[in-house]
């Protein structure tokens, strides 16, 4: 079972993620509304799986350096960037970073599957919330 970190301060991305990547039980996921709290459990549990978004309301560490140093202490981690951040030059420095995915807000369900290696096997989007998420900004907490 892969563990999966989602980093995002909006509880609502960080709920609507660990929908996605939960269902079925095929991973076992923490949640970080800050890059400090996102070091933490990033030290502590060592996931496999990061979703990261970009912006986050901190000013000691924004999820590009957030991104560096996680690649530091992991360099295998997989790293998907979910953000509205849709600038080609941000992508590709999140990819020359080391992220492995980008995804750009808002997204479905299948989407984010499409970027996540959750298992090897097949993977079912049956019964997984499958509405694009589009409230992101409508229910921040």
């Amino acid at each position: 079972m892969k563990k999966v970190l989602i980093v995002d301060d909006s509880s609502y991305m960080r709920m609507m993620v660990r929908k996605v990547v939960e269902k079925g039980g095929l991973c076992i996921s923490f949640e970080a509304a800050s890059a400090g709290k996102a070091l933490e459990i990033f030290k502590n549990e060592k996931p496999d799986i990061v979703t990261l978004d970009l912006n986050m309301s901190e000013f000691r560490m924004d999820g590009m350096n957030l991104l560096s140093e996680m690649i530091k202490m992991n360099p295998e981690v997989h790293v998907v960037v979910v953000t509205a951040i849709g600038y080609e030059d941000v992508k590709e420095r999140c990819m020359a970073l080391g992220a492995k995915g980008y995804l750009i807000k808002p997204f479905n369900a299948k989407e984010l599957l499409n970027v996540l290696p959750l298992n090897d096997d097949e993977f079912s989007i049956d019964g997984i919330v499958s509405e694009s998420i589009e409230k992101k900004n409508t229910e921040e907490v």
